[in-house]
């Protein structure tokens, strides 16, 4: 089985689709019908717009039409036996819980489309009514459930698992390992303002604040425009960036930039507007960032991904600001700095805010800033 995603060549009605992913066999083949269903995954349904989702639908069909390769099957005979072996076989290469259950369900919704396509007479898959015991949250009581949810049967018990995130001097012993200074800066952006690292990797010039006019001290407002640097679901929001570090980022941009920026017209013979170059002037790439957290994380002995210094922001802030204004405005802040569709999503950050002191959270952005004036 083999994942392969469309380039620019790519057409239709003249409009360039690139990115869409599609699954071929051993042979070469294409897969009708989950190219189908990937296609509408990316290019029709509306809720499906990021292509960072495109490409996690593309993955757990690709583990699961492996799957069926590798035993001879074929989707359309599929039976919930065959689903449960799959989802055994996942245990006995201990991946989590969640990844085999959001696998399952990407599988499931796979074939309720199909379903609905006229492309197969049924579901491998059965559904049963149960009871689930949920906590108390502040929207308790618009929850008109009854704690009553429908629960695919081959779904797997997990228990709901807290973000992981870093102690703020866990965060700066890391983040001081980074290199090149440029790398640093991103981490300390994504640290001090919740940004996903596709954000920060593409973060476009045009969308930095400049310091000037601002009063030292406070925070400057930076609006992450979609049609200038990807966000999820293409939806706008605003961060709040600490003036120290916007006085950083344009020092950065305004000395060191331009000579990458020459390097990047020369090899690639066009401009770019991305913030965070290579040394070679190239685009920081997804994967290039991945490699150089996984280094910092060997050189420090703190492990972090990009994702986990977004999840140290969301605890950190929600408990520094719920000390001002409450839970409910706690709850909304971050919510809206991390660019959660839903609330429920941000509520995961009350229970991990339990595990820090409260005098850890005072001044923990004066105590990063201390650090990203230091030289490098």
């Amino acid at each position: 089985m083999h994942l392969f995603y469309t380039d620019k060549s790519f057409e239709l009605n003249g409009v360039s689709l690139p990115g869409i992913p599609f699954l071929a066999n051993a042979d070469a083949e294409l897969i009708e019908s989950a190219n189908r269903y990937l296609f509408h995954i990316a290019v029709v349904r509306g809720r499906t717009r990021a292509p960072a989702t495109w490409r996690t639908y593309a993955n757990h069909l690709y583990e699961f039409f492996s799957f069926l390769e590798e035993n001879t099957l074929f989707w359309s005979q599929v039976n919930q036996e065959h689903i449960a072996v799959w989802r055994n076989s996942m245990l006995d290469r201990d991946l989590s819980r969640s990844t085999i259950n959001k696998r399952l369900s990407t599988t499931c919704a796979f074939y309720t489309w199909c379903a609905r396509q006229g492309l197969t007479e049924q579901r491998p898959f059965e559904t049963q009514e149960v009871l689930v015991s949920k906590s108390k949250g502040f929207l308790v009581h618009v929850d008109a459930t009854g704690s009553r949810v429908q629960a695919n049967e081959l779904t797997l018990r997990t228990q709901p698992q807290l973000p992981k995130f870093l102690s703020i001097p866990e965060a700066l012993q890391f983040i001081e390992t980074l290199s090149p200074r440029r790398t640093q800066l991103l981490a300390y952006l994504m640290l001090l303002c919740g940004l996903r690292r596709e954000e920060a990797c593409a973060l476009d010039v045009r969308v930095l604040p400049t310091p000037a006019g601002h009063s030292s001290g406070k925070a400057i407002k930076m609006t992450l425009d979609p049609c200038l640097t990807p966000t999820k679901g293409s939806k706008e929001r605003w961060v709040m960036v600490p003036y120290d570090l916007v006085g950083h980022l344009f020092d950065y941009m305004m000395r060191v930039r331009p000579k990458l920026v020459s390097m990047h017209r020369k090899r690639h013979g066009k401009e770019t507007t991305k913030l965070f170059l290579t040394r070679d002037g190239a685009e920081l790439s997804l994967d290039g960032l991945d490699v150089s957290f996984q280094r910092a994380s060997t050189k420090s002995g703190v492990k972090c991904t990009p994702h986990r210094l977004r999840h140290t922001f969301g605890t950190y802030e929600f408990l520094r600001v719920s000390e001002k204004w409450g839970t409910d405005s706690a709850l909304h802040w971050v919510r809206d700095r991390l660019g959660h569709s839903s609330i429920a999503t941000t509520e995961v950050y009350v229970h991990a805010a339990d595990l820090l002191k409260h005098d850890e959270v005072d001044g923990y952005v004066e105590e990063v800033l201390q650090l990203v004036a230091r030289p490098s």
